[in-house]
């Protein structure tokens, strides 16, 4: 589950009903999905091509009431891993006070990261999220993200856009 600290306080918050009200004073969305789901006998059963088609049949209801929802276009999966080439300059392009012309949308379906959302009041508050933890930053909302010391994320992302999100940089 996810934790939210407040920088430049001792606030922490570790309960999903509490994150998703301290979010939502900043525009964003948090809930949690069964993340147990991917592990039952009849998603390990799935014919897919690849273990991230695997993963979009076993939350592909969840990702249809998203799309519903929000009037998002396409999801695919990501999977970063330290083997993964080139990571650090990948992340350098997370990594930087950025945001986008639509939400970011992410479910982590394994590993951990952290967003740092920079709110217009200029509050800044990080969201680790964890298993089971979907996301939602608003267009337009500043914001960067790193991964945890085990440099491993697996995310579920979905777009408006069939071309996926497009970041400008604050200068």
């Amino acid at each position: 589950m996810a934790e939210l600290r407040v920088r430049g306080t001792d606030e922490v918050l570790t309960d999903a009903a509490a994150i998703d009200a301290f979010v939502k004073v900043y525009g964003l969305g948090y809930e949690r999905w069964d993340i147990s789901k991917l592990h039952t006998e009849e998603a390990r059963a799935m014919q897919a091509e690849s273990e991230q088609e695997r993963i979009l049949k076993v939350f592909a209801d969840e990702i249809a009431a998203l799309k519903e929802r929000g009037g998002y276009q396409s999801a695919d999966v990501i999977a970063l891993t330290p083997e993964t080439p080139n990571l650090d300059t990948l992340l350098a392009k997370f990594d930087k006070e950025h945001e986008h012309t639509e939400d970011e949308v992410r479910f982590v379906v394994d590993g951990r990261g952290v967003f740092t959302i920079h709110s217009e009041d200029d509050k800044v508050f990080d969201v680790e999220v964890h298993p089971g933890d979907l996301l939602v930053v608003p267009e337009g909302t500043w914001h960067w993200f790193d991964l945890c010391e085990d440099k491993t994320i697996t995310c579920i992302r979905v777009f408006e856009s069939k071309d996926g999100w497009v970041a400008h940089y604050r200068e």
